[in-house]
């Protein structure tokens, strides 16, 4: 119980040995009864996960129906789906990512920044060349074209 007077909501338990049986089964009779909303069992040697949902007179579970593998958690407001070797959540169509995958694309995108960075500097420095160039040119064409003046002037 916790200090709002109420128990657990949601429940994830992950099998990983001992005695299926008692998870698949009186887990769920227990869990049921103690009022908890939502028990999902994930049995990582099958890979396998079921979810169940309190009935509406509240004192046993329904089985809850996975769609498209995925199976929806109203306490959560999430779906959860096994993908390989490991539970994913979805909140609709998007996957929430773990912690390492988003520091992963957290560290791409910072690498972008970077990359987008350093070819903006290295652009405007081209261009500062370009235009030192450009005026280097326009003012040797200025200096020939008053020596042709002058030249013409004198005659």
């Amino acid at each position: 119980m916790s200090r709002e007077g109420k128990g657990l909501d949601w429940v994830l338990e992950v099998h990983v040995g001992g005695d299926r049986k008692k998870d698949a089964e009186q887990n769920v009779s227990r869990y049921a009864r103690l009022g908890i909303t939502e028990y999902f069992m994930y049995d990582r040697a099958r890979n396998r996960l079921q979810a169940y949902r309190l009935a509406p007179e509240g004192r046993t579970y329904a089985a809850v129906v996975p769609r498209q593998g995925r199976y929806a958690s109203t306490v959560l407001g999430l779906d959860v789906q096994v993908e390989e070797d490991r539970l994913r959540f979805y909140a609709g169509t998007a996957l929430l990512l773990e912690s390492e995958e988003l520091i992963a694309r957290l560290e791409q995108l910072l690498e972008d920044v970077e990359q987008r960075a350093e070819e903006e500097t290295r652009l405007r420095q081209e261009e500062t060349r370009l235009r030192q160039e450009e005026g280097a040119r326009a003012a040797s064409e200025i200096a020939r074209l008053r020596a042709e003046i002058e030249r013409l002037t004198k005659k």
